[in-house]
């Protein structure tokens, strides 16, 4: 008996190759088409973020919308592509320069992916309106269109109906599952009477949209109207089917050139399977306490049971040699986990606990709200190299209010970050560093004391005491004194002021870009209100914040703070 029926598998062998699942015949509907195109593919873009050093910007792309209309982005093949329901728009990863774009109005963008040097999209027509453009109509699978373009120019290579199988998009964004070189499909097979047709797998080769291979598929027995999805989360080295009837969840492993089944596993969760692949490996993850990773070949690299929770997604990453995870040990602490791919030894190392964390040349690139993960005012770059367990800081020159940005990138020696609070994704490369690179090149020295800073209060200093709990820390960099509370007396009233130094830039133009003010009040270059008490003011390459008990006071503390900044 063979090995894929003795573990039980419910999908039979039905390899056939040649004709379009489509119908060489059939008609398409035309449509519009909104699309540029490119001259030529894009350069390479080497896999890795900024070396250490002085960070600055060095392009961006503006537009990309906010909140619940912010676009998606994604790195793939030397581009950048920026997606939305209207369609999306392919940039160079390496500057940012947009390269072509492609729309179909009328028509939701539901998926894409890409695959070698194919990008296949799967649209369908617009709330409101069916595929004959009739609204209020409802919409069904059938409308579903597939397109197929050249990756590297935006050419129309294919396009395909969707009205007899139907393309696997993500549950969340604008994935679509893909395999190496091939786009996986469910054809339904009519439920009528005692017909007991059986239902299919269908590949198709994402460079000329025909049929690669199909294989029946059954549902387990007493399972009459299973959830089925595929991969997104993929490098498309495998193609996984993921199948669910209610608490149980069966998951297909299959080679994507040939349609060879190579592994099957079932389980029992009240949520369904996670899955994703890197380099032909396979995370199946049930619920939080049940997560094992699977080889090509069918036997268990790993387990990662018990108090493994994901940082959501939970995505297996590719890291130099071994397979990586990003996730929250037992402390709650955030840990990579390190799977060699021969051995499936684990081992794990401490990352930044509050960063959005990216990968790429095998290091893991986190952006954290702060850079001392506190109260300096600069976002953070922390590098990891898991390999030595060494950590790089880097103060980013943004500001991030809202907490982690949205989405961070690492290609071609630079950092891409996407924040909430603009419409913009930014771009940022490092220069060599004269000074410490965890303080953007500032000597701690050039830190004024802030005590020295209240120098001018409206009555009697009672006591001056530095406020700052413990140092505050850049990497290894260390400020003690960053903060300062004083107490004075005013007609035998106690009243209380504190400053606190936030950030010195290397220039007035870094500070600038840092606080987000009004200029010229308080005579300062900028200020920044945060509340009745408070303010955050900028002279030159300094930036602090000052608050008083009494704002009648703060107008003049504020000042006595801007002079001694002089």
């Amino acid at each position: 008996m063979s090995r894929w029926r003795r573990i039980g598998a419910a999908v039979v062998l039905l390899l056939s190759t040649g004709c379009s699942i489509f119908g060489q015949e059939e008609a398409l509907a035309d449509i519009a088409r909104d699309q540029t195109f490119a001259p030529s593919g894009p350069r390479p873009v080497a896999d890795a973020g900024p070396a250490p050093g002085i960070l600055r910007e060095s392009w961006r792309i503006d537009g990309l919308g906010k909140e619940k209309d912010a676009r998606e982005i994604r790195l793939a093949g030397g581009q950048l592509f920026v997606a939305g329901a209207d369609g999306l728009e392919a940039h160079d990863a390496g500057t940012g320069a947009k390269r072509w774009r492609y729309r179909e109005p009328g028509r939701d963008l539901i998926g894409y992916a890409v695959s070698k040097d194919a990008l296949v999209i799967a649209t369908r027509p617009s709330t409101g309106q069916s595929s004959t453009g009739q609204s209020g109509s409802t919409r069904s699978d059938a409308d579903i269109r597939l397109t197929g373009l050249a990756a590297g120019t935006g050419r129309l290579l294919w396009e395909r109906s969707g009205a007899e199988a139907t393309p696997f998009t993500g549950r969340q964004g604008l994935a679509l599952a893909i395999g190496e070189g091939v786009v996986p499909l469910l054809a339904e097979a009519p439920r009528s009477g005692d017909d007991d047709k059986p239902d299919e797998f269908i590949a198709l080769d994402a460079a000329t949209g025909e049929r690669r291979w199909r294989r029946e598929h059954r549902a387990p027995g007493g399972c009459d109207y299973p959830q089925r999805r595929a991969t997104t989360d993929t490098d498309g080295s495998v193609v996984v089917f993921e199948e669910s009837c209610r608490s149980e969840h069966y998951v297909y492993a299959f080679d994507p050139a040939t349609g060879t089944p190579l592994w099957s596993r079932r389980g029992t969760s009240r949520l369904g399977a996670e899955t994703s692949v890197r380099n032909g490996a396979t995370l199946i993850g049930l619920g939080k306490e049940t997560r094992v990773i699977v080889g090509r070949d069918g036997r268990d690299l790993a387990r990662m049971d018990g108090a493994v929770q994901c940082v959501t997604p939970c995505s297996l990453q590719s890291m130099g040699d071994d397979l990586g995870l990003i996730h929250l040990d037992g402390s709650n602490n955030l840990v990579v986990s390190l799977i060699n791919r021969s051995s499936g030894q684990v081992r794990t190392v401490d990352t930044p606990d509050d960063g959005l964390p990216a990968v790429g040349g095998g290091r893991v690139y986190s952006v954290s709200p702060h850079l001392d993960h506190g109260t300096l005012l600069p976002a953070g770059l922390t590098v990891l190299d898991p390999a030595t367990a060494a950590l790089t800081t880097m103060p980013l020159p943004l500001s991030l209010p809202s907490g982690r940005p949205r989405w961070a990138g690492v290609t071609g020696g630079q950092l891409l970050v996407a924040t909430t609070a603009t419409e913009s994704l930014v771009a940022y490369a490092a220069t060599p560093a004269q000074g410490p690179v965890e303080l953007g090149g500032v000597r701690p020295e050039d830190w004024p004391q802030a005590c020295d800073l209240l120098k001018d209060l409206p009555g009697k200093v009672a006591a001056r005491t530095p406020t700052v709990k413990g140092p505050v820390r850049a990497g290894t960099r260390e400020l003690a004194r960053s903060a300062c509370g004083v107490t004075y007396t005013v007609g035998g009233i106690e009243r209380g002021a504190r400053a606190e130094v936030l950030w010195v830039s290397a220039s007035p133009a870094e500070a600038d870009g840092l606080l987000d003010g009004e200029p010229g009040r308080y005579g300062a270059d900028e200020a920044r209100k945060t509340d009745g008490e408070s303010v955050q003011v900028r002279k030159g390459r300094h930036i602090v914040e000052v608050q008083a008990d009494q704002p009648d006071d703060l107008e003049r503390i504020v000042g006595g703070v801007l002079k001694s900044l002089n």
